[in-house]
């Protein structure tokens, strides 16, 4: 994804979901290739810890043999970081208000993501 698809997918988010108040875009490996808005920590933080949030999902997911990992939401008092794949290789971090349903973001981030030109 480049800076472009990257400002046009945050846009289309904003449109379904106005709440947001910050997204990045982390490689696998933890890198933030793109951010826009609040992010509550640095930059290094939340590509190592979004990165390592995931692979503990997936592999957790995996060993239950019962479902796919979609998509992991901490919680805190005033926010909500929700992390869901975007590619093979990037994962997508939502920041939000902490009440905020995430459920309903799975399917929309996957339709986003999955309708940019490299996921084709």
């Amino acid at each position: 994804m480049n800076l472009e698809q990257f400002e046009d997918l945050y846009a289309q988010l904003i449109a379904l979901t106005p709440d947001i108040q910050g997204v990045a875009l982390i490689t696998n490996e933890g890198t933030v290739l793109f951010q826009t808005g609040e992010t509550v920590a640095d930059e290094t933080i939340i590509g190592v810890a979004g990165a390592a949030v995931m692979r503990l999902a997936e592999h957790i997911s995996a060993g239950l043999a019962e479902c796919n990992m979609q998509e992991i939401t901490i919680r805190c008092h005033r926010h909500a970081a929700f992390f869901a794949a975007a590619g093979a290789d990037t994962l997508l971090m939502l920041v939000l208000p902490a009440d905020t349903d995430t459920r309903p973001l799975v399917e929309m981030v996957a339709n986003l993501t999955n309708a940019l030109p490299h996921n084709k």
